[in-house]
């Protein structure tokens, strides 16, 4: 069968509902035979009778009541649709983007805290562990990491990105790490997720450098992809992780894990707030980034390199 004709079903749904072709006819602002012959030329279509005529009624053969039935139920559900896409288009979502690792160990344990201060703000989260492309990917903000390209967007730093060894507790009771030296007889736990066109060890490395440590081999550890799985493995007792501020602060401080040495790795890298420059003009958009950085500064200073009054109101 060709292609159904979509209008005359619509004609056929209308005049299934009143059992009249002058009625139908009316609504769909037609004369009685433009509508009568629709249905003509779909019943010839479709191969089959849609209405018993009689003299003065129409009535719906078995065929043509299924039919009715199915149409109503179709046209029904795409008036929903179309009334929730028509919703969506008038509302204020926001879409942000964000690294996969930040999501699990910083943003979402503080959702909350954002519900609680802007109760109306609709956000959709996008997990997104590389370059944004906004406008094809229908992205209004996005937190990234910068050594991610961030183009001509405007971009907000929000916290420091130290990185500096991390274990659990009785990890480091069991092995009584006493000098950076010690990490030759552990397994190392990596994060390769940044360093895409570099060593999977490099963080390892410049750490080890920065300390003037030889003789440890980073590569005796497992790496991950994502700097939160190595964070667990760290809390799970596997090895020493490399922790990124952002995503170890909350478990240093709810003692989940330690830091054995407290010499950090600063490369000049932090998390950035980005956001094409017209976006900004969005109240809601301002919101955000107002309690991203009063959330930064609130719970950690040191790391946070912006203060909330740095944040235009």
């Amino acid at each position: 069968m060709k292609s159904l004709p979509l209008g005359n079903l619509g004609t056929f749904a209308i005049a299934a509902k009143h059992l009249s072709f002058t009625k139908a006819a009316q609504e769909v602002h037609l004369t009685q035979g433009a509508v009568s012959q629709q249905i003509r030329l779909l019943e010839e279509k479709l191969g089959f009778e849609l209405f018993i005529r009689h003299h003065r009624r129409l009535e719906l053969t078995s065929a043509g009541a299924r039919l009715a039935m199915q149409l109503d139920h179709s046209f029904t559900e795409l008036k929903g649709l179309i009334k929730a896409l028509k919703d969506e288009q008038n509302s204020d979502i926001l879409t942000l983007s964000v690294m996969p690792s930040f999501a699990t160990k910083w943003l979402i344990p503080r959702l909350g805290r954002l519900r609680d201060m802007y109760p109306d703000l609709q956000l959709r989260i996008q997990a997104n562990d590389g370059e944004v492309n906004f406008q094809q990917d229908r992205i209004d903000v996005a937190i990234v990491h910068s050594l991610v390209n961030t183009g001509d967007c405007q971009a907000t730093p929000l916290l420091k990105d130290d990185v500096f060894p991390v274990c659990s507790p009785a990890f480091l009771h069991d092995t009584q790490l006493e000098s950076p030296s010690d990490l030759a007889t552990v397994p190392l736990l990596n994060d390769d997720s940044e360093w895409r066109f570099f060593s999977p060890y490099a963080e390892w490395d410049s750490w080890l450098s920065m300390m003037k440590v030889k003789g440890v081999v980073a590569s005796r550890g497992i790496s991950f992809n994502r700097g939160d799985l190595a964070v667990q493995a760290a809390i799970a007792g596997q090895g020493v992780a490399l922790g990124r501020t952002p995503l170890v602060m909350d478990d240093i401080k709810e003692g989940r894990l330690v830091c054995p040495f407290n010499e950090k790795l600063d490369a000049g890298n932090a998390y950035l707030f980005v956001c094409p420059e017209v976006n900004m003009k969005r109240e809601s958009i301002r919101s955000l980034l107002r309690w991203l950085v009063s959330e930064c500064y609130f719970y950690d200073p040191e790391a946070s390199l912006t203060t909330p009054e740095s944040v235009a109101t």
